[in-house]
């Protein structure tokens, strides 16, 4: 089954021990165009940050749900790398916005 990528944004993280955080966005290599990481927003656990998890730990998808679950416990979610450790090119960091 197919599914657009833009509509996982928001989709809750159920990892194996239970919810963790929401997909904040979608991260996709340019040279063969496909999803690399899916950026997990956390903040709503103490000390939550933004964590990056490959595409092969999803094993199901929930659409009318809005869930993603994953093969993963929310301590090792946790400890997942930052989204700052992307290799993202710099123009995509930027605000959108530049008051001079």
């Amino acid at each position: 089954m197919l599914h657009k990528a833009q509509k996982l944004i928001g989709y809750h993280i159920h990892a194996t021990d239970g919810v963790i955080g929401h997909v904040d966005e979608l991260l996709f290599d340019d040279h063969d165009w496909t999803i690399r990481y899916l950026v997990v927003d956390t903040s709503n656990w103490i000390g939550g940050r933004q964590v990056l998890l490959s595409p092969t730990l999803v094993k199901q998808l929930d659409s009318p749900g809005k869930k993603v679950y994953v093969e993963m416990s929310r301590d090792a979610i946790r400890q997942s790398p930052s989204v700052e450790t992307a290799e993202i090119e710099l123009i995509e960091t930027m605000p959108a916005v530049w008051i001079m």
